[in-house]
């Protein structure tokens, strides 16, 4: 044992006849550090036992290197026009509000790192699920190494078994698979990983007194809250660690306070700068009550008792997540937890439970100051108080990602208990736990929660994978029917190719949204998909009737705006249509969809300028597509414009070079500009391309007529004939003409009556 340096007031000058006993060192969490260990203990270096976490985590997680993108994974990554720049938009996600790449809200977020990884992550390995997912496993190996690496220093070493055992535990955890499993979520693991980590440098400051730590420490910190705010939890954390818990230095300790708050102060301030300067910086935006029910809503008022019960119920089933797992599902919405009041035994059962933890914790505290349990559990209840609802209401009524930062309280409470229970000795040692007991706890406890945790990851796959697993074990979660139903019809319908089966997803999907819309009649969401369905399915008047009632719900629904339009569209009610998509850009200004379904608009109306000017816009969103810059060219050449067509459709040429259409373009805007004989072999080659291709032949036809060419346009057109008579019916003057320029007018007067006969025959068809 080391040293303490204090004189013992037990010792006797006088020899003894008997050695004393030694009294056995209490589980506080400032124990004197072991400098050595023996036998198989020596082989837990503290380096092998971060390695057996990093393996333990990806053992657990690897199989969600096989997952699609699922949920939110769209707007982060999969469709966020900042991040699918690659590394060049570092700058921009640095400086812009989080969502402004997907969409534009008033009251947006300011979390860039895991914007800024996934923007790498792209430029480098582009939109690979595989990639993607596999950094997610590596930092959450990450978070269990600094998880434990904080809880080794927090025992001061004296219990690396207990450390090591609360580290283990928080990497088989199934209540983690929502963090891991869902890409996008990399903003949590992000936090945790930096917060834990500027943990660990200020403990290591605490005990050196190196500047340099405090210093790396506090950017681990900012690191962590521009990862997500979750961590702002430690700015109440820090104080009761380091000035209770690690209080070897109280002038250290009031630095690591204060850099803290420093770190904090900055992030607001530049939340702020940001988020004003994009108009997104309005925390009285209402919170939906499908998102959130405990806001309520004008068809569905919640009074405050309800809302306050519910809030205990909330909190009940965190608590029960942290030790029972089960269900896990991918979304809480309205009536996935029923409203409660005072003579719900849910509340009562989560009042009581959350009180007895609370009473528990201040009790040990007030008896040992440095007692770990007490520890635990307010670690747990300052980080999930964040989420509770009580000081503001969430975007969420509760998520399982939401208790990922408290799971490594509660995982430290049931390292304790084995502990204390099975163990019934201070877990010095990781050879301890290489026991009959601790194993017959530890073992099944593992294989548990990493084997649920192995089968959730799988349910992860795809949405529809998803979303059927979870609406089975939340049957009266309105979002989940229409996640599935959603899933169904945009995602399932799209890979299927046979037409009957086709129909069979679009029927099975409509019912899963009625059974949505029957639990709460309230959400336009579940209208919009319905109105997609009839659309497709050619049954306009549904579709027009379930948009308009979707946008009575919620008239800035910007897709239901869109698609209401759609129909419009279809129908060839092209200056109705217009509003809509104009008001669907309003609300959403990256909605690249309605960029192309105006410019249509305005082409079927001849407003080639405006046609042109939306085109463009969705070339902000879509750089690499070609057809557009065939659009933009098609706009061009309506209005005459042949330099600029030509422009364009040379940049179609270039990506499809065996395009008739675009090689038939080209030869068009010479035609049009009178150089026939730099037209001919454009069109040529078209034909060449597709024999059958009739308009490159009757262009064709005519660059040899215009280029004098008379025996060759003749041979064209008799070509056009053979492949659709009616359609040639329009060129066989030319044939006549020919002949007349080539001085034999018998010939030419012959086919300027076969060219009337034919207009008399189709004429009377």
């Amino acid at each position: 044992m080391a040293k303490s340096g204090k004189k013992n007031n037990n010792a006797s000058s006088k020899p003894v006849s008997k050695p004393q006993p030694v009294s056995k060192p209490q589980p506080t969490a400032t124990g004197t550090a072991h400098t050595a260990v023996s036998g198989a203990a020596g082989l837990f270096t503290i380096r092998n036992l971060c390695i057996i976490l990093g393996l333990v985590s990806f053992v657990v997680y690897f199989n969600t290197i096989w997952n699609g993108f699922v949920m939110d994974d769209v707007m982060v990554l999969k469709e966020n026009r900042m991040v699918l720049k690659g590394m060049s938009a570092v700058p921009e996600l640095l400086t812009t509000p989080h969502m402004r790449g997907y969409l534009i809200i008033p009251n947006d977020l300011y979390r860039p790192l895991s914007l800024v990884m996934f923007a790498i992550e792209y430029q480098l390995f582009g939109l690979s699920p595989a990639a993607h997912h596999f950094f997610n496993i590596l930092t959450f190996a990450g978070c269990s190494i600094m998880l434990f690496l904080f809880l080794n220093k927090f025992f001061d070493g004296a219990r690396i078994g207990l450390a090591f055992l609360a580290a283990l535990i928080f990497a088989v955890h199934p209540v983690h698979t929502e963090v891991v499993a869902n890409i996008k979520s990399r903003d949590e693991l992000m936090c945790f990983f930096f917060g834990f980590w500027s943990l660990n440098l200020f403990m290591n400051y605490m005990k050196d007194g190196k500047m340099l730590q405090l210093l790396l420490g506090t950017l681990m910190f900012y690191l962590s809250i521009i990862s997500k705010e979750t961590v702002i939890a430690f700015v109440g954390i820090i104080p009761i660690l380091f000035f209770i818990y690690k209080n070897g230095d109280r002038k250290r300790a009031m630095f690591i306070s204060g850099a803290t708050l420093l770190a904090f102060a900055i992030f607001m301030g530049v939340r702020s700068s940001v988020l004003n300067a994009y108009d997104a910086n309005n925390p009285a935006a209402n919170v939906e009550f499908i998102d959130n029910a405990l806001s309520g809503a004008p068809d569905f008022p919640v009074t405050a008792i309800q809302v306050f019960c519910t809030k205990v119920v909330v909190m009940g089933h965190y608590l029960k997540l942290m030790f029972f797992p089960y269900p896990l599902v991918s979304t809480y919405s309205y009536n996935a937890i029923p409203f409660a009041d005072f003579s719900s035994i849910g509340f009562w059962l989560s009042l009581l439970a959350n009180a007895a933890l609370i009473y528990f914790m201040v009790t040990r505290f007030m008896k040992d100051r440095k007692d770990p349990w007490a520890f635990g559990i307010m670690f747990y209840f300052a980080t999930i108080f964040l989420f509770s609802n009580f000081p503001f209401l969430m975007g969420a009524e509760l998520a399982e990602r939401f208790a990922f930062f408290a799971s490594a309280g509660t995982c430290l409470l049931m390292a304790l208990a084995i502990e204390k229970w099975v163990l019934k000795g201070l877990a010095q040692h990781v050879a301890q736990l290489n026991t009959g007991k601790v194993l017959t706890v530890l073992v099944p406890l593992c294989l548990v929660y990493g084997g649920w945790a192995i089968a959730r990851n799988a349910e992860w796959k795809d949405n529809i994978t998803l979303y059927k697993a979870d609406v089975k074990r939340s049957p009266n979660d309105t979002r989940l029917y229409h996640n599935v139903g959603s899933a169904l019809a945009e995602e399932v319908y799209e890979q299927e190719t046979d037409s009957l089966k086709k129909l069979e997803i679009d029927n099975e999907a409509l019912t899963y949204l009625r059974r949505g819309a029957e639990i709460y009649p309230g959400y336009a969401d579940l209208y919009v998909e319905m109105a997609r369905i009839y659309d497709r399915k050619k049954i306009y008047d549904s579709a027009i009737k379930y948009n308009t009632l979707a946008l009575k719900l919620n008239p800035i629904n910007f897709t239901a705006n869109n698609n209401l339009g759609s129909v419009l569209l279809t129908a060839g009610r092209y200056r109705e249509a217009i509003p809509y998509f104009m008001l669907a850009m309003q609300y959403n200004p990256n909605f690249k969809y309605a960029y192309i379904n105006v410019a249509r608009c305005y082409q079927q109306l001849q407003k080639y300028d405006s046609a042109i000017i939306n085109f463009r816009k969705l070339l902000e969103f879509e750089p690499d597509n070609i057809d557009v810059y065939t659009e933009i060219g098609t706009g061009h050449f309506m209005q005459q414009h042949y330099d600029s067509a030509a422009y364009y459709y040379s940049i179609v040429a270039k990506a499809k070079p065996d395009d008739p259409n675009i090689v038939n373009n080209i030869g068009a805007v010479l035609l049009n500009q009178q150089k026939y004989a730099e037209a001919v072999p454009y069109f040529q080659k078209a034909v060449a391309i597709n024999p059958s291709y009739f308009n490159g032949y009757t262009n064709l036809a005519r660059a040899y007529y215009f280029s004098g060419q008379y025996q060759a346009a003749i041979e064209t057109i008799n070509k056009e004939i053979q492949l659709d008579q009616q359609q040639a019916v329009k060129d066989i003057p030319y044939i006549a003409l020919c002949y007349q320029k080539m001085g034999n007018m018998a010939e030419a007067r012959r086919y300027e009556a076969i060219a009337k006969q034919y207009y008399a025959n189709f004429t009377l068809e």
